[in-house]
């Protein structure tokens, strides 16, 4: 069986899909991947909402691997 990806939404609980490539009362499998929001994730946002948290990551990481 064919595979198809198609963009929509989720509407009060309920997703509906159209024009899609397969007859009626076939078996499927859905997998629903949230698109992201690329504003929230931008690199200054994510600076400003991790500044506080204490020591340094990228340091802990580096020896992190190094113990390796």
């Amino acid at each position: 069986m064919g595979q198809f990806i198609t963009e929509t939404l989720i509407t009060n609980g309920h997703l509906e899909l159209n024009n899609i490539p397969f007859g009626n009362n076939v078996a499927v499998k859905i997998i629903i991947i949230p698109k992201a929001n690329l504003e929230k994730m931008s690199f200054p946002g994510i600076w400003e909402a991790t500044k506080q948290i204490s020591g340094k990551l990228c340091e802990d990481i580096t020896q992190e691997r190094d113990d390796r």
